[in-house]
């Protein structure tokens, strides 16, 4: 018989969660892929070969904003 009384960890209740960091690799692999494949359609229409190493960078420091937006920056 299980106890249901004992309580149970609060989702996210600590420092880092499992969930945070979840949240914080679909943050970076999204905006990869978004701009990304924004910067892989300019190149494939327009001919411009430097436009996908571009929406790739571009998607990371994008997603490296929002991560420290949301989360704060890194404490010292």
């Amino acid at each position: 018989m299980e106890d249901k009384s004992a309580p149970t960890p609060s989702k996210g209740s600590g420092p880092a969660s499992t969930d945070d960091g979840l949240v914080v690799l679909s943050y970076i692999l999204s905006g990869i892929l978004f701009y990304g494949g924004l910067g892989w359609a300019g190149a494939h229409y327009l001919g411009h070969r430097w436009m996908l190493p571009a929406g790739l960078i571009l998607g990371l420091l994008a997603s490296v904003y929002l991560v420290v937006k949301r989360y704060g920056s890194p404490t010292r």
